[in-house]
């Protein structure tokens, strides 16, 4: 069988395609297809994920928190999850963060944590091995209507 120009490209022009496409897409798609394929997906390219837009549904988000976290969770790095129109969404990644190993987790980016499950994240024992958690808000978000002054989280 002969060998495809695709699987002779490079690394680096891989990682451009795969930019294009979700990392679900990419385990799905390409996981399997070659031993190469699979070094590459699963030891360099999903160490920083992103999960999530502002169209997800939630089933979608939860098969993709799941299904990721399932294949490759053991070597994310960072993980930036856009929570917009999720409702429940840390309740569902904080479930899978537990059941898939995550020690290597580094980094936690949420855009558009509710304040009652940003309360559950801090309560959460997993937050010690955080070097970085980034939140970001949308205008119509309940931490723009909260009266708080000088809150500092502390490591």
């Amino acid at each position: 069988m002969g060998v495809s120009s695709f699987e002779i490209l490079p690394d680096d022009i891989l990682y451009e395609i795969f930019r294009y496409l979700s990392p679900i897409d990419v385990l799905k798609s390409f996981l399997l297809l070659s031993k190469r394929f699979s070094r590459v997906i699963r030891n360099q390219y999903l160490w920083h994920i992103h999960i999530g837009d502002s169209t997800m549904s939630l089933v979608m988000f939860n098969d993709h928190c799941h299904n990721v976290l399932k294949l490759i969770g053991n070597r994310i790095v960072s993980l930036r999850l856009t929570l917009v129109n999720v409702i429940g969404g840390w309740s569902l990644i904080s479930s899978a963060l537990q059941y898939h190993r995550t020690g290597l987790l580094q980094r936690l980016h949420l855009i558009d944590i509710q304040p009652h499950e940003f309360d559950k994240l801090l309560r959460n024992h997993f937050i010690k091995q955080l070097h970085t958690l980034l939140v970001d808000v949308t205008p119509l978000n309940p931490f723009n209507c909260l009266q708080v002054e000088g809150i500092y989280l502390v490591k």
